[in-house]
């Protein structure tokens, strides 16, 4: 088969060929050519020859070895061709001097498009992926006045255990605010909630250095730790049981 170059090529075509032992099957056309002196960038050089592979689903009976070649060879080369068909053709190009005329004609182009593919679908049906939706799902709403109990509930929280020494944690009154304040009057801030094994939070407060360097109760309240961690402030932690 000559090409433009005047490049001449033997054309190979197996109309069903298994891609792979348990893989689907195609049409493969291989294309031989004379090989050059220079590098090859498209095809694979065997001996003397240039083969290339051509794999396409067109039926053989519709399109010979040389028309799937005619397609498919150097199809980048015009492909800046085929985009200059997007922009906006100048007048001179246009099919009618009225508006209402080239709409007539551009809706006439549409239809010629989807006539051509439908007629192409005819000749090589395939199948049509169709999308199904899930039923929507409706939430189970509860009677008017009816009491909807929580899945999950907590106990009235439960203070952490001391350390040996320390002011116990029932000393220390919990706030509306969330705070807690300590025996001396100062107070202190939820710095951070840990989730435990068997389902319940523990909530660690812990005071401010400002408040705690100055106060006479400081070694009272941090216990043996107390003359050691002079830069610490006091933590006091608390324990939320959780029940269903």
């Amino acid at each position: 088969m000559p090409y433009k170059t005047g490049t001449c090529r033997a054309l190979f075509d197996f109309p069903d060929l298994a891609l792979s032992l348990t893989g689907p099957h195609a049409r493969v056309i291989v294309a031989a050519r004379p090989a050059t002196d220079g590098p090859v960038k498209v095809g694979t050089t065997r001996g003397e020859r240039v083969y290339e592979l051509f794999y396409t689903a067109l039926p053989p009976g519709a399109f010979t070895p040389a028309d799937v070649v005619a397609l498919y060879l150097h199809r980048g080369a015009f492909e800046t061709v085929l985009a200059d068909e997007d922009k906006e053709q100048d007048m001179d190009r246009w099919c009618s001097h009225t508006a209402w005329g080239q709409e007539f004609w551009l809706i006439l182009a549409q239809w010629t498009w989807n006539l051509r593919l439908s007629l192409g679908h005819a000749l090589h049906p395939t199948l049509m992926r169709t999308t199904e939706f899930a039923a929507a799902q409706y939430e189970l709403l509860a009677e008017p006045g009816a009491a909807v109990q929580p899945d999950v509930s907590y106990k009235p929280p439960l203070w952490a255990v001391s350390r040996m020494g320390c002011i116990a944690g029932e000393y220390f009154t919990l706030q509306p605010d969330g705070t807690l304040h300590c025996p001396a009057g100062f107070p202190l801030y939820p710095q951070e909630r840990r989730p435990e094994h068997d389902g319940s939070v523990r909530v660690v407060y812990a005071a401010r250095i400002g408040h705690c360097s100055p106060c006479p109760r400081r070694e009272e309240c941090q216990g043996y730790g107390g003359g050691h961690q002079k830069t610490a402030p006091r933590q006091r932690g608390a324990l939320a049981t959780r029940h269903n």
